[in-house]
């Protein structure tokens, strides 16, 4: 006789681990803002400028923000903003700038005037600044050249890194040697990498001066710098480049982790380490944070795969591993076998769970904003 229950439990099992929280850091949202009402089409830009610019109901400025910035003719109001030199209406045009985009590319001669002397009414927070110099996209071309210079300014490197990762496709041949020749002197490692890893695989020449990077956090035993080097690698060279490297790591008990992390970034194209993730997996079961990135790994390599499919079961039932259930429910379609352990598994999920991700995963790197 045929039987519907497994198909029926399954489906029960996946939405449990949507509408239950992942185990990680508890957390309690704070209430939605109320949704923006727009402006009648009779108020004006000016006036909304100067809704943004009273600094008083943080709610009411954004919305406001959002208004001015659907308007296709509000760039003379904006413009005018950007010259103020009072906080709100600076960081308000700021903001209006970043939302429209590219459309917005009149602001980039103030923008860049800013870069170079920034106002006293930034009060030395350049991300929004910045924000919207990165904004414009290809519009903002003709900035890459402060924007380099300004990597070698402590108060601004942290920043100009961090949009030169999104505008140096446009100009990678004047970007990444740069980049590159910052890696190789030491200096902004942390920050350089991500830019690097930014840009893709149009950043290919920086491949050496990032395997270079990877040596030092060898020496130095830096798992940061390290888990920095390994997402360039992944992001700008070849499955046949960076597989070896990350296999050659996954016996490093410092380097391990952030190894593992590039095999689930790679996906599919890390098939060849399967075999050695599940092996690792079996002997890391004391440590929760490297099981955890172990089984993302897994589930993102080869979600359709049995032998990974029956691991991540196994480490569910028998070993009380509420990731790996959560993988599972989110992995379709499984054997009709799975449904019952899986559903048992998931119904004895932490009710307060506590953050057993390690940093990476908690999603406590270090801020970027100053």
């Amino acid at each position: 006789m045929t039987t519907r229950s497994g198909p029926v439990l399954l489906l029960a099992a996946s939405m449990l681990a949507i509408v239950m929280p992942l185990p990680g850091r508890a957390f309690t949202a704070p209430p939605p803002a109320p949704p923006c009402v727009p402006a009648k089409a009779g108020v004006s830009a000016a006036a909304l400028g100067a809704i943004i610019a009273a600094d008083t109901d943080s709610h009411v400025q954004q919305c406001a923000v959002q208004d001015l910035a659907a308007r296709g003719a509000a760039m003379p109001v904006v413009v005018a903003m950007l010259r103020s030199d009072q906080g709100a209406p600076l960081i308000g045009a700021l903001e209006v700038v970043a939302a429209i985009g590219p459309a917005a590319h009149a602001a980039l001669p103030l923008l860049m005037a800013h870069v170079r002397q920034p106002p006293a009414a930034l009060n030395g927070l350049y991300r929004e600044l910045y924000d919207a110099v990165g904004a414009l996209g290809p519009a903002a071309r003709p900035a890459i050249p402060l924007l380099l210079d300004r990597t070698r300014d402590p108060d601004h490197s942290v920043q100009a890194l961090r949009i030169l990762g999104k505008l140096g496709k446009y100009d990678s041949r004047r970007v990444v040697p740069h980049l590159s020749a910052t890696l190789i002197d030491s200096t902004g490692d942390l920050w350089v990498l991500p830019a690097l890893a930014a840009i893709g695989k149009d950043a290919r020449g920086a491949l050496p001066a990032v395997l270079g990077a990877l040596e030092q956090a060898k020496v130095r035993r830096d798992g940061r710098q390290a888990a920095a080097a390994l997402d360039a690698l992944v992001a700008i060279g070849t499955p046949g480049e960076s597989v070896p490297v990350l296999i050659g790591l996954l016996g490093d008990p410092v380097l391990d982790a952030p190894a593992v992390d590039a095999f689930g970034a790679l996906g599919s194209a890390g098939t060849r380490a399967v075999p050695l993730l599940i092996d690792k997996l079996q002997r890391s079961r004391g440590d929760e944070g490297k099981a955890v990135g172990i089984v993302r790994a897994l589930a993102a390599i080869a979600p359709a795969s049995p032998p990974v499919q029956r691991q991540l079961l196994l480490e569910a039932t028998r070993h009380g591993s509420a990731h790996a259930a959560y993988a599972l429910a989110r992995i379709g379609p499984l054997p009709a076998d799975f449904a019952a352990p899986l559903a048992a598994a998931l119904a004895k999920k932490p009710a307060t769970p506590t953050c057993a991700w390690r940093s990476r995963m908690c999603g406590s790197r270090t801020s970027l904003r100053r």
